[in-house]
């Protein structure tokens, strides 16, 4: 009961904010139409990737970081480029730089692609599997072992708690 109830709950925030609303009779029918797909699916449905057993909760409240990290590294990153394209900061050395996978998992490496792409100056090129590496395009490769520093961090600090 408890878990139709909280699932409900969850989807229900979801589809208000899916809709961007506040009004509170969106609220209830998004809970209801929450109830209707989780009695319906039953056990079928999984609100937690098999194999990583992360609880629900946590995750979407370690999500609420994660977003708001990966929209000030591109803030962040839109700063670099716009100093870098008015030439008030070098282009010294952009190249590609091998990152490597590691705990990853299959949505993980997806994420952590999208996250890095979303930031100006820096995009995934290639996925090499059998290296298990990141390729990414850097507009400062000068130091190889910062770019995979920093982004192993983003991994270790916040993607990981919400999509490992």
């Amino acid at each position: 009961m408890m878990r139709l109830v909280t699932g409900a709950a969850g989807l229900g925030i979801v589809y208000v904010l899916t809709l961007a609303s506040t009004d509170p009779v969106d609220l209830a029918v998004g809970v209801l139409l929450g109830a209707l797909l989780i009695g319906l699916l039953g056990r079928r449905m999984r609100l937690t990737p098999v194999g990583h057993g992360l609880p629900v909760l946590p995750r979407i409240l370690w999500f609420v970081v994660f977003g708001a990290v990966v929209l000030a590294d591109i803030v962040h990153g839109a700063w670099d480029v716009a100093l870098r394209v008015m030439h008030l900061r070098p282009i010294e050395r952009p190249g590609v730089v091998r990152v490597p996978i590691g705990e990853r998992s299959e949505r993980g490496i997806a994420v952590s692609a999208l996250a890095t792409t979303l930031s100006p100056g820096s995009v995934l090129v290639d996925i090499d599997r059998a290296a298990g590496d990141l390729l990414l395009h850097v507009i400062d490769a000068s130091d190889p072992d910062a770019v995979r520093d920093r982004l192993q961090r983003f991994y270790d600090r916040y993607q990981r708690r919400v999509f490992p």
